[in-house]
């Protein structure tokens, strides 16, 4: 009999409980017990029985073999050495301290990031490593590398059924999660996330958590801080407002890039980054929403689901994206332009003859909710030892949302309406059909106060930024914005990162 050995494990398994009644395991087993008997049990249909967000790998002497969670709920990268030699983990920085690996920056992968702001598809900025993508596979046998699916993403919609019945669904689904996570954390030591719109507030209404943060910014208009307070007051939850100011925002840049290991230009990013560190202080447990948006579609560009979703029109290749591709290009000093349409081409293919708002919905998952949105939040979470719960994210509420009709998700301009359905059932109607504001972050107007607009200025015409950016290109956009021009202002925040990741890693 073949023995198993877990080599790496980050995550969580949220049906534990289920999986050790399974396998025949005492309340007290490890994860890497479990998982070495599961492997033993089911071999590669492994994950397939986990629920959860997780990178795992093991071995059996002969072959190494990794995968990771439907949704990319943790991160996972790996790189094959000349000498076949797999290195591999949820953290970059792991790989980029081997000896093994010699660091090389990925041209292409940069003119993505100037595209999109954020590390896009299989790619990283860094030559040679590449992330394993949600729901894959990775089968490493004497030195030879081969990708496969253990999961994929399918939308199947079932029609007929009433908004009540999908609504009630809805429900179920999210408390059975939710009783699984009161399972295996201590809910006298958690807390939650509170934006004040739908899906933070119906999460904290059936989680049964007693304590709320909302994330604000002292003298700025823009602030979650105001509608959480409410919304909490409404569930009888505490609430604590972290206000965050721009010195700690710039300040939490670098520190943010080194732990991601690569740059990363959503503005929410630092902010929350900020926000874990402040909960950890009161905190083991947290819980978050990310992924409701883009399971029962909840930005405002799917309204043009129907040009966007159809096969011979515009692609689409995200709810974000910072520039043109030769727009990129020419920042980057690049001769070659290299084409977006192969980051989604298979994905179109996939979902060919679906309903035009799956299509999308399908691109946005396994592309900005993986790349930028999870990346952020967990290694943000990890680093300062908050454990964070996804609920949403589970695989058992995508694949209820992909049962959902298209009709039922945006339904008179009403985006997330049938997730709102079933959250008026537990929150405040006011709330649960609160318009989405998006977290927003006033980095546009700090960029243009003093010393921040000095501080971004310094690096973005240095000696260093001349060797990767046309600095003539750029001081037109600068100039420009500084006059007003306020459309400019993510592709030079996004140069910044840029340029700041460039610094921390001596490149």
């Amino acid at each position: 009999m073949k023995t198993v050995h877990v080599l790496y494990c980050r995550g969580y398994f949220r049906n534990r409980k289920q999986l050790l009644g399974e396998l025949n395991l005492p309340e007290d087993t490890g994860d890497t017990a479990l998982l070495e008997a599961g492997y033993l049990r089911w071999g590669a249909g492994l994950p397939g029985h986990l629920y959860g967000s997780f990178a795992v790998a093991l071995t059996d002497g002969e072959t190494t073999v990794c995968f990771r969670d439907a949704m990319g709920g943790e991160p996972f990268f790996y790189c094959v050495t000349e000498d076949g030699t797999l290195l591999a983990g949820s953290d970059v920085n792991e790989i980029l301290t081997d000896k093994r690996y010699h660091r090389e920056v990925d041209r292409r992968a940069l003119q993505n990031y100037m595209n999109f702001g954020y590390p896009v598809g299989e790619g990283t900025l860094w030559k040679g490593i590449c992330k394993l993508m949600p729901g894959r596979m990775l089968k490493v046998q004497a030195g030879k590398a081969a990708l496969s699916a253990w999961y994929r993403p399918v939308y199947t919609p079932e029609y007929g059924r009433s908004e009540e019945e999908w609504a009630e669904e809805i429900g179920d689904t999210l408390r059975t999660i939710l009783e699984e996570d009161r399972e295996n954390a201590d809910m006298d030591r958690a807390g939650s996330f509170l934006s004040g719109g739908v899906d933070s507030s119906y999460l904290l209404a059936l989680s049964g958590v007693r304590r709320a943060f909302g994330i604000g910014y002292p003298g700025e208009k823009v602030s979650e801080i105001p509608l959480a307070e409410k919304t909490a007051r409404a569930l009888g939850v505490s609430f604590s407002g972290l206000a965050i100011s721009p010195e700690e925002y710039f300040d939490v840049i670098p520190v943010m890039v080194r732990r991601l290991g690569l740059p990363l230009a959503d503005a929410s990013a630092p902010a929350f980054a900020i926000g874990c560190e402040r909960v950890a202080r009161a905190c083991d447990t947290c819980y978050s929403g990310e992924g409701a948006d883009e399971f029962f579609a909840g930005y405002r560009i799917y309204r043009l689901a129907d040009r966007l979703g159809q096969t011979g029109g515009p692609w689409h290749y995200g709810c974000a994206g910072v520039m043109e591709a030769e727009d990129a290009a020419q920042l980057l000093m690049q001769d070659r332009v290299y084409p977006c349409e192969d980051l989604v081409r298979d994905l179109y293919a996939e979902t060919e003859g679906g309903e035009h708002l799956s299509r999308l919905l399908r691109i946005d998952c396994a592309l900005w909710l993986e790349g930028d949105i999870l990346f952020g939040v967990r290694r943000s979470s990890e680093s300062c030892g908050l454990r964070l719960l996804l609920p949403y994210l589970d695989r058992r509420m995508f694949e209820l949302s992909a049962r959902i009709p298209s009709a039922l998700k945006w339904k008179e301009g009403t985006e997330k309406y049938i997730l709102r359905k079933a959250a008026e059932k537990r929150i405040p109607a006011e709330t649960a059909f609160r318009p989405k504001t998006g977290f927003s972050v006033p980095v546009r107007e700090w960029m243009r106060r003093e010393p921040f607009r000095e501080r971004m200025e310094a690096l973005l015409f240095s000696d260093l930024s001349a060797h990767f950016l046309d600095r003539s290109r750029l001081r037109r956009y600068w100039t420009a914005f500084e006059a007003g021009n306020d459309a400019l202002w993510q592709i030079l925040y996004a140069a910044f990162v840029l340029i700041v990741w460039l610094r921390e890693y001596g490149i």
